[in-house]
């Protein structure tokens, strides 16, 4: 079943990126972006509540919200001011939005982070994924490291867009700092200690940048 699953995952986001790449059925791409992320974000929670035990899950629930809420209401106020990412604004292609931020932004940070914490544990030594600063500073590069993809094909997809078609540095180091964060708070309560999140979550993390990778080749 696991096999099935993971073979969908990258069927389906091989299969977008590469029509993006083609430029076909770029409207039907338009009006699932939104979806995806949330069905993504949702597919995920449940693979990980189906595998915490009884104790963690309510620490799952809590940390879900935080990453969510917290993610959108930073976004709000990046948009607002240009102080936190830097200047941008959000396109059409992502709805609904809250003043002008959409929901499914918070889904796409939960998934993220969760998916490089599996990367994490997937690859990293026993020691490293053990403690708190190490595992939050692994987890916050490689959310970097993604977000290096995800920035031009955002652009090209009409994600957002930033003033002067330039992404500052500055956007990567909030990336860093907002993601070291919410992984600290995670890694805190126990929720990425044993058992090892679940075998989807390290795929996503490799499917998204299939995905992003494809969608970059355009402005090539």
């Amino acid at each position: 079943m696991n096999k099935l699953k993971i073979g969908v995952l990258y069927l389906l986001l091989g299969a977008g990126g590469l029509w993006h790449l083609l430029g076909v059925f770029q409207g039907a791409m338009q009006v699932l972006a939104s979806p995806m992320m949330f069905g993504l974000g949702i597919w995920l929670f449940w693979e990980c509540w189906r595998v915490s035990p009884q104790l963690k899950r309510r620490r799952l629930v809590l940390w879900s919200v935080l990453v969510i809420v917290g993610s959108v209401g930073i976004e709000w106020l990046g948009v607002r001011t240009g102080k936190i990412f830097g200047a941008y604004t959000y396109g059409q292609t992502l709805r609904p939005s809250i003043d002008g931020v959409p929901i499914s932004i918070g889904c796409a940070w939960f998934v993220m982070l969760v998916a490089s914490v599996a990367v994490i544990q997937k690859i990293a030594p026993k020691f490293l994924v053990k403690s708190t600063i190490p595992l939050a500073v692994c987890v916050a590069v490689l959310m970097v490291c993604f977000d290096l993809f995800m920035e031009p094909a955002a652009v090209i997809l009409d994600y957002w867009v930033w003033v002067d078609n330039r992404i500052p540095l500055q956007n990567y180091l909030a990336w860093f700092g907002l993601s070291f964060v919410f992984a600290t708070v995670g890694i805190r309560i126990g929720l990425f200690s044993q058992p090892p999140l679940p075998q989807i979550a390290f795929h996503l993390y490799l499917a998204q940048l299939i995905y992003f990778g494809l969608v970059d080749l355009k402005s090539l």
